[in-house]
């Protein structure tokens, strides 16, 4: 909430539209505080996303998290990672996964149905 939502104006003007090589990481995304409504940013991702030349990650789990910091310092440009809160579950530890910016995973075929899930969700 306090990385987006405060810092919004700064960061599409300054950070954005000069393409600067900054890297945004908040912690404490959506509804997982436990400080109440004052600090839960659940537009975060929708603010950020709306942003020209924003790169956004949105990490699944610790594997997920600790690849995703090398390919963002490895970009050139604006990034906003969200970090979640707490013990992070491994989740990706059983397939072959590496972290590839921009690009979506197969992680097993379900052959009767379809699924695309966000970040906190998918432990679960």
């Amino acid at each position: 909430m306090f990385a987006t939502r405060r810092a919004y104006d700064f960061i599409h003007q300054v950070i954005a539209e000069e393409n600067l090589n900054v890297k945004i990481c908040a912690a404490l995304p959506g509804l997982t505080t436990g400080y109440g409504p004052s600090h839960q940013a659940t537009e975060d991702l929708a603010l950020m996303r709306a942003i020209p030349c924003m790169t956004v990650i949105d990490p699944c789990d610790a594997l997920d998290t600790e690849e995703a910091v090398s390919a963002i310092a490895a970009r050139d440009g604006p990034v906003y990672m969200r970090l979640l809160r707490g013990k992070v579950p491994a989740v990706l530890d059983d397939y072959d996964y590496r972290f590839e910016l921009g690009r979506a995973k197969l992680l097993r075929d379900a052959r009767q149905r379809a699924a695309a899930e966000r970040a906190p969700i998918v432990p679960r």
